[in-house]
């Protein structure tokens, strides 16, 4: 564009050096070409000006466009270094990892933190600056970090990928019959794989299953095993083993260890008996090695920790009495959630050392008469959910609670559910609610304003649900039925 302009502006010096008034003056020259000759003259200079000052546009901007290359190039490098950073961070302290903004030179730097699940975040890595007062310029990056710490030590259960499609209008993907008189209890799903306990009509019957859910159209069972009397009713799964809970008082061996290394032939490897208690275990959760167990409420402990590195040979290493039932158990680091029936619905425990067990907190959420009945745990978010014993419209049973400071609880927010929330987990902006609704057993809200969750989804199905897992856009559902697994999808 430049070169175009110089070629212009020659042809006009070209035109006034040989116009006549620069050559010698011919005598016979009329007043009207004199005239004519100092027209063009004004002319061929205007034409100059122009000709120059788009020339001076052209370099201005080219100079510009220059600067803001640089700046770009400067603010990509800052988001790339703070990228690494963050990433750097959470192989450290995966969660100590929290948003920030900062300042550096003409450069606004911004880092955004949010919480995926449990074991993932999403960071956001932001530059931004001001070429002049009316324009500001942004270079955003983005990435997830995984805390693979937490997932080594939970077993390598991540949940896969993101939510895609739309979930306001889900659909069923399969099911599966696990056989007549057997009802669902619990589930666990890795790499497409679901392990599932329930609980039969007879001792005779079948209450682990192993199913191939690869494609998700036609799941099979593949493998299933008879390991008790009464059935099984929590179930977790880390490497080649299956950790269930034992759904009898009377045959005591509350822990049974299932050895799933081969799918379609499941062993039990060990059963174990919890010391000084005599109750049905009714919650399991795996990590780092210990399996934590809950039991119903017993005239000793209820809470324990069992050491499981070889998972043939399990030992006690702690227990707690809780003087309640213990619903439901999650735990990280050194702390185990669990939710019970009392009026201090949430306990939170310091298992730092299992022989000696404190409470580390108490919350009680409001309504006395609702019992804490599940709950998923990410970041510092607490996905809680509750009984519906009284049927109070005020008394809420879906809770989002503020765990950041685990000596002093509070609510983000709360919902009425009308129903038992039996269990529930979450993904993304979307937790996904297993209820006893008799219209809406399987449910889904928009958790991307935890202070005001709504509901966007629900299934009807022909009983409770009990259980749920997330993994890959894909939700399973333990169901009170024959028809006791559903896979359910986005559209």
């Amino acid at each position: 564009m430049i070169q175009r302009t110089s070629t212009t502006a020659q042809q006009v010096r070209f035109g006034i050096r040989a116009h006549p008034l620069l050559l010698r003056k011919n005598p016979r020259t009329s007043a009207s070409t004199i005239g004519q000759t100092t027209l063009e003259v004004i002319i061929a200079l205007t034409l100059l000006t122009i000709a120059l000052t788009s020339a001076a546009l052209v370099v201005t901007s080219g100079q510009s466009l220059s600067v803001d290359s640089q700046e770009s190039s400067q603010a990509l490098r800052l988001a790339q270094r703070n990228i690494e950073s963050m990433v750097s961070s959470a192989k450290q302290d995966f969660l100590t990892l929290a948003s920030s903004t900062s300042v550096e030179g003409e450069f606004t730097k911004t880092i955004i933190v949010t919480d995926i699940d449990d074991e993932t975040k999403q960071v956001v890595s932001r530059v931004s600056w001001s070429t002049d007062p009316l324009r500001t310029q942004t270079v955003e990056l983005t990435t997830l970090v995984t805390n693979w710490q937490f997932a080594e030590s939970s077993g390598g259960d991540t949940g896969g990928g993101g939510l895609v499609g739309d979930w306001s209008n889900p659909r069923t993907l399969g099911s599966v019959d696990l056989g007549a008189g057997i009802s669902g209890t619990d589930l666990d799903v890795v790499g497409k794989i679901v392990y599932m306990t329930g609980e039969a009509s007879s001792a005779a019957k079948k209450d682990f299953f192993v199913i191939d859910a690869t494609d998700g159209e036609n799941p099979v069972i593949i493998g299933s095993i008879n390991t008790t009397n009464q059935g099984l009713l929590a179930l977790d799964v880390a490497g080649n083993y299956a950790y269930a809970a034992n759904n009898t008082s009377a045959d005591d061996e509350q822990l049974q260890v299932i050895d799933i290394s081969s799918s379609t032939n499941p062993v039990v490897v060990a059963e174990y008996t919890l010391p000084g208690n005599g109750e049905k275990g009714i919650s399991i959760f795996y990590y780092n090695q210990r399996v934590y167990i809950g039991t119903e409420k017993d005239s000793g402990p209820e809470f324990f920790v069992v050491d499981v590195s070889t998972p043939t040979s399990p030992v006690s290493l702690g227990s707690k009495e809780i003087g309640d039932d213990v619903s439901a158990i999650r735990v990280n680091g050194n702390l185990a959630y669990i939710a019970t029936p009392s009026d201090n619905e949430l306990t939170i425990l310091n298992v730092a050392d299992p022989a000696s067990i404190t409470v580390a907190s108490e919350y009680n959420v409001t309504g006395s008469c609702e019992d804490g009945l599940s709950e998923y745990l990410v970041g510092t978010k607490l996905y809680f959910g509750r009984e519906d014993d009284c049927g109070h419209e005020d008394h809420h049973k879906f809770f989002i609670l503020n765990v950041s400071n685990a000596s002093s609880v509070s609510s983000f927010g709360s919902t009425n559910i009308g129903a038992d929330v039996n269990d529930l987990t979450v993904r993304d902006t979307l937790a996904f609610l297993a209820t006893s609704d008799s219209n809406k057993e399987f449910q889904v809200w928009n958790i991307s304003n935890p202070a005001s969750p709504s509901e966007i989804a629900s299934f009807n199905f022909p009983q409770v649900g009990t259980a749920i897992d997330y993994e890959d856009n894909l939700v399973y559902v333990a169901v009170r039925s024959n028809d006791a697994l559903r896979i359910i999808t986005s559209q």
